[in-house]
Order: structure tokens, then C-alpha cells, then sequence
């Protein structure tokens, strides 16, 4: 394995892998979609249009002060989420990152 993608995620694979999981699908596809997928209804704003994610970054790159990690989100109706990952154990063997 390439030694930049293990330092990249460091000590704290299974948070840094989770939230870039998390960032990839909110911003690789519509937030309608998503809710049709998930059969849920459509956000729609005031004047009826969908709304969409207009940014989502890390904690860290959206400067939110805390140690955790997590997903900031921003709509396009100006509501404002953040998605954090909170661990509740770590595991209890060695992890190793595997490229598909």
C-alpha cells in the first residue's frame, strides 16, 4: 500500500474514512435523488424549489472549532448541519487499509 495513504489517515482510519464516505455521497449526488432512493419526500424551499447541498466539507477544512470529526453541511435554503462522528469503541485488533 502506497505510504501517503496510510499517513493520510493516520491512527484514525475509521473516522477520516467514515467522513470522507459521509462528504463523497452528500456531494456526488442531488439531495432529491438521495430522497427518492430512500423513499423519503423532497425539501423544497419557501418558492416550492428543491433544495440541494451547496457545500459539504470536513470539519477541519470548514474551520469548525472541535476536535471531532464530522461533515459540515450548507443548503441552499441557508440552513446550516453538522454531521458528526462520535466514536463509541475503537476496535480491538490492529486496522490495515486495503486498496479495491
Amino acid at each position: 500500500m502506497r505510504d501517503d495513504i496510510v499517513d493520510e489517515f493516520g491512527d484514525y482510519a475509521h473516522e477520516e474514512i467514515l467522513q470522507a464516505l459521509v462528504r463523497h455521497l452528500l456531494t456526488s449526488d442531488e439531495l432529491d435523488r438521495l430522497c427518492d432512493d430512500a423513499d423519503l419526500p423532497q425539501l423544497t424551499d419557501s418558492d416550492g424549489q428543491p433544495v440541494h447541498i451547496t457545500s459539504a466539507r470536513t470539519y477541519r477544512d470548514a474551520a469548525v472549532l472541535t476536535l471531532d470529526r464530522g461533515v459540515w453541511l450548507e443548503l441552499s435554503d441557508g440552513s446550516v448541519f453538522g454531521l458528526t462522528l462520535q466514536i463509541s469503541r475503537r476496535p480491538t485488533a490492529e486496522v490495515t487499509l486495503r486498496r479495491r
